[in-house]
């Protein structure tokens, strides 16, 4: 009786420990209410365990180890929504589904309790191994092949036992009788089995729960918080990696600065909740009309800034046209009323007099001077292409489209 005690204080402290975080501190909520559910689960399932014996009895056999299996699949769901994965509840539904209908091919009874044993314990196994395949393929996208697979390797463990559990009824299906007497002191290796296995698998889901709070605090660092998108932080760890592919490999980069047209307008007529909506609609225009490689950050109030790698200015130029054009046909409804927009575009390419800093001023000037035109312009940077008074020896091409 001390091993389902020590068990369930295990289990409920980890479930209350879920539970704070649900509320009232809502870290990760949806994921932490279904690890909370998953430990009550768990341990529901295993004191059922402790009520076998030699009578036929749906409760501690068929329900028992429904039970386990729900909270097994509670862990696999709550991991997803941890790590903002698609959840797909009717294929594992299925799998819950197969395994009850399995059971119920057999009288739930110690008879039949190899049979239990290795239906339960070949669905956990699979189960398991989904979890662990789900944090391989988030680990993998931020950190090495080795630390990744590193990391997974306290889940897989447990997927290998319970595998390891269920080749036992296929080799010795006798020694089966013994892993399922719960109830009998004199065999605590099920009491030891679980009790490690519900700590394994906390620890672990309190060690992804904290890389993944980390891993909102860095982005909300590099991220501009009403738009979305990156951050002038984010910028120039950016421009350092384009800078120095160009200058190794020769891959050639462009930039564009983009500024909305009388944008205070906006803010003066409308308000800074329409300013506001108006930012978001850009950032959303302007990110469908880039390609997954490019990089868009908010660099100023309303202004942004786009980094077009393997792209040089004629290129650079298609792009800045097709912006506009986008931008030129939207328009946002706020209170009844239509708003229109234009953006003043200016672009540089790299050059190799020039530093990513230069580059930046370079496209910052040709922004200026594409407003300076006259608005909803396009205007690329060049050093001497013709004399123009006011420019100090930094001249633009202008495309005006207006």
């Amino acid at each position: 009786m001390i091993y389902a005690q020590f068990l369930c204080l295990i289990a409920g402290s980890c479930a209350f420990a879920w539970g704070l975080l649900v509320h009232p501190l809502k870290i990760a909520p949806k994921a932490s209410l279904r690890f909370a559910l998953a430990n009550i689960a768990i341990v529901s399932g295993f004191l059922l365990y402790t009520l076998r014996n030699n009578d036929i009895s749906y409760t501690s056999w068929f329900i028992a180890d429904m039970v386990m299996l729900l909270g097994f699949m509670l862990i696999r769901w709550g991991s997803q929504y941890l790590f903002k994965q698609q959840v797909n509840t009717l294929s594992d539904s299925i799998v819950l589904i197969s395994a009850a209908l399995l059971m119920l091919l057999v009288p739930p009874q110690l008879t039949y309790a190899a049979y239990f044993v290795f239906i339960m314990s070949l669905v956990s196994a699979y189960i398991f191994a989904m979890i662990t395949k789900d944090n391989f393929m988030t680990f993998r996208k931020v950190m090495s092949l080795p630390y990744a697979a590193l990391l997974s390797i306290p889940l897989s463990i447990v997927s290998l036992v319970f595998l390891a559990r269920a080749a036992l009824y296929v080799i010795n299906p006798d020694y089966m009788m013994y892993l399922t007497a719960t109830n009998s002191i004199e065999n605590p290796l099920p009491m030891w089995t679980y009790i490690i296995l519900l700590l394994i698998v906390n620890i672990v889901l309190f060690g992804n729960a904290i890389t993944r709070l980390v891993q909102k605090i860095k982005g909300l660092a590099i991220r501009d918080p009403l738009t979305g998108l990156w951050n002038r932080h984010a910028l120039r760890t950016k421009m350092e990696q384009v800078d120095e592919q160009w200058r190794l490999n020769g891959d050639m980069y462009s930039i564009l600065m983009i500024d909305i047209d009388h944008f205070r307008r906006i803010n003066n007529y409308y308000g800074h909740i329409a300013g506001d909506t108006a930012l978001q609609h850009m950032a959303q225009l302007l990110t469908s009309s880039l390609r997954k490689m490019d990089f868009i950050c908010r660099y100023g109030d309303e202004e942004f800034l786009i980094i077009l790698p393997s792209t040089p200015e004629n290129k650079a130029t298609i792009v800045a046209e097709k912006i506009q054009r986008t931008v030129n046909k939207s328009s946002l409804l706020w209170q009844a009323k239509k708003l229109t927009f234009s953006v003043s575009i200016g672009g540089t390419t790299c050059q190799k007099s020039s530093d990513y800093q230069q580059a930046l001023k370079q496209a910052d000037e040709a922004m200026f001077e594409a407003k300076k035109q006259g608005r909803n312009n396009i205007c690329f940077w060049h050093k001497a292409l013709f004399e123009r008074d006011g420019v100090n020896d930094n001249h633009v091409r202008v495309n005006s489209t207006t």
